[in-house]
């Protein structure tokens, strides 16, 4: 070290949450102790100490390293020391650029452990060699480590240090999530709200005015020292972005989801949406919170992209509603009357875009469309309580039967065509044999193993279609069960609402209107319920109905 020169020191160190603990080597508190004893051992008496725990080594963007940079800039600093290169970066070319641009700034850099002195030996060959390798050994953490957590995850491991909100970490096994009631409940809440048509704004609102705690805030009530900044102390401010996120999440449903997000590259932090096919779920890892069936019907809802009406309220025919003639959806338009409510109507989406060229308004109000479900569910619901049996009979002669018959038909089809799938197989190599053999001429060879291998790929192509009939069928042979699952818990339905209807209606198909033979004027509309479709149309005049 030159005694003639007066030094005014950085300590810095660094520990990665990768490094693990290597026996205390790498820790904050050792390299701490290792670079004061350099000092001593050279006669160094003014130091400060920069230390980033936690921090990755291949990016510079960490707080203390910041800090020690713009004192370095600002000629506080001569002189910098790291226990080694691997502390200081893993990126070798950042590092090499790091210690050039200390060189030009007058500091001093040593990396003790390395021998490494840029006043000394600042051609050290093995300098930029030790960076690469730091670098490779970088990479190889960062690679092994995802390895690692994809097995968990697959494992059906929870891996993240902070439970979703509604669960916690169970206390015998932190890989393990176990519900967390008061705000389960919430969670609940959300969902059930959402599904009666609430939108995200209006829910938000209601808990800032009923001082509901926030997710961040009711994680802080349990665990006071986790957030350093202040942000969860807004304790009843909840925000869309919150609303939404928990009725996406399908940790609610039991599952466990990784992967949904990775991070670019080692050296960047931004991350990017992965498709849902590189996603890892599993099924059944903890107790759900929420109900397939409630799922469902929210995401119905979501899915059909629906605003509030002018009344606030979500409109709760939303994503049902279609044209009978074009397909295309019916779009809600209201207006308010002089005693406040509102007149709402129903009308084709392609007839008000492009006009009357393409399609007719199939106009409908929505107290006649509220009417006529209402009578129809009533009128099901009616038939199912008053012989529950023969409702359930008449279902299965519908639907289970005939396709449980027609899943039994395309299972027989299958089995015959990948068996002779198989089989060619062992006639294209006997024949190869033979031609081999000359027990046949090439000519016939030729001739024969061309019709075989284009049976062959026309049976690979029809057995995946073949497979996907035969699901289908599978699924709906218990179309009746599930049906009779959903509306058996209806006892009698008064009035609609968003959760009703998305539980227990697929879509409804509405009709222009007609004149009937008695002059009156009459419409249409097929509802199509849940899992068994349309059980018969219903004709109204529009005007009675109403």
């Amino acid at each position: 070290m030159d005694k003639q020169q007066h030094y005014s020191a950085a300590l810095y160190c660094r520990l990665s949450v990768d490094d693990g603990n290597y026996g205390g080597s790498v820790s904050i508190e050792t390299q701490k102790i290792m670079l004061e004893q350099y000092c001593k051992d050279h006669a160094i008496t003014e130091y400060t100490f920069y230390c980033d725990d936690g921090a990755s080594g291949t990016n510079f963007n960490r707080p203390s390293f910041q800090k020690m940079y713009a004192d370095i800039k600002n000629n506080r600093i001569n002189l910098v020391i790291v226990k080694d290169l691997s502390r200081f970066g893993r990126n070798y070319i950042e590092v090499g650029a790091y210690v050039e641009e200390f060189k030009d700034c007058g500091v001093r850099f040593i990396a003790t452990d390395d021998n490494y002195d840029s006043l000394n030996n600042s051609d050290d060959l093995m300098f930029p060699m030790k960076n690469v390798i730091n670098e490779m050994y970088a990479r190889d953490v960062s690679q092994k480590t995802k390895a690692a957590k994809k097995a968990k995850a697959r494992a059906g491991q929870y891996i993240g240090s902070k439970p979703p909100f509604g669960y916690k970490l169970d206390p015998n096994d932190r890989h393990h999530l176990v519900i967390d009631e008061p705000a389960a409940e919430t969670v609940r809440r959300i969902f059930r709200l959402f599904a009666q048509g609430y939108g995200y704004n209006k829910m938000a609102k209601l808990f800032r005015e009923e001082k509901v705690l926030t997710p961040i805030a009711y994680f802080n009530l349990h665990n006071p020292d986790y957030f350093k900044s202040d942000y969860w102390r807004k304790e009843f401010d909840w925000h869309v972005t919150s609303i939404r996120v928990i009725l996406e999440n399908e940790v609610y449903l039991g599952k466990l989801v990784y992967g949904k997000q990775r991070i670019k590259s080692m050296k960047s932090k931004q991350k990017t949406k992965n498709p849902r096919e590189d996603w890892i779920v599993v099924e059944n890892c903890h107790e759900a919170i929420i109900s397939q069936e409630l799922w469902d019907a929210v995401h119905r809802i979501m899915k059909a992209k629906h605003r509030p009406a002018g009344s606030g309220e979500v409109q709760m025919f939303a994503g049902l509603l279609y044209c009978a003639d074009c397909g295309h959806a019916l779009t809600y338009s209201q207006k308010k009357r002089s005693d406040g409510t509102y007149h709402g109507t129903y009308s084709c989406w392609m007839y008000k875009t492009h006009g009357k060229e393409y399609c007719s308004s199939h106009y409908i109000t929505y107290d006649v469309l509220y009417t006529l479900v209402l009578a129809d569910i009533q009128r099901l619901l009616s038939e199912y309580h008053k012989n529950t049996n023969s409702f359930q009979k008449f279902l299965d002669s519908r639907y289970n039967d005939e396709s449980e018959r027609k899943a039994e038909e395309l299972k027989k089809e299958y089995e015959i065509k990948q068996k002779r799938l198989e089989e060619l197989d062992i006639i294209i190599s006997r024949l190869y044999e033979d031609s081999v053999l000359g027990k046949i001429p090439d000519s016939r060879y030729e001739t024969m193993s061309t019709a075989y291998e284009n049976e062959q790929e026309s049976l690979r192509q029809v057995l995946p279609e073949l497979r996907m009939r035969m699901e289908e069928a599978k699924a709906n042979a218990s179309s009746a069960d599930k049906f009779i699952n959903v509306i058996r818990r209806y006892t009698v339905v008064k009035e609609l609402d968003a959760a009703i209807l998305n539980e227990l209606i697929d879509k409804i198909v509405v009709h222009h209107k007609e004149k009937g033979d008695d002059g009156h004027i009459y419409q249409q509309i097929e509802i199509f319920y849940r899992f068994i479709g349309k059980l018969r149309s219903r004709a109204c005049n529009p005007e009675l109905a109403a």
